[in-house]
């Protein structure tokens, strides 16, 4: 099984992720609803970019890690580095 860096167009996913929320359209709250449309578009943008740093520095290491030769608590350690996205 050949393994494929994967990569994702932030602000495709941002547009995706904002189309998909339900904002109830209220013409007495526009800035706020606009506030929260914003947030919602910023974070999943920098969750996207955060995954395909996380991704590109995952993807390039040079030499495999055999997880069965580390210790439970470098395992564990290990499982927590790749859990931070």
């Amino acid at each position: 099984m050949t393994k494929e860096k994967i990569s994702i167009n932030p602000e495709k996913f941002a547009l995706q992720f904002i189309a998909s929320v339900n904002f109830d359209f209220d013409e007495t709250e526009l800035e706020n609803m606009a506030k929260k449309e914003l947030a919602a578009y910023l974070s999943a943008y920098f969750l996207a970019e955060k995954f395909n740093t996380i991704e590109s520095k995952n993807f390039d290491k040079s030499q495999s890690l055999d997880l069965s030769d580390l210790c439970f608590d470098a395992l564990l350690k290990h499982v927590a580095d790749l859990n931070k996205y």
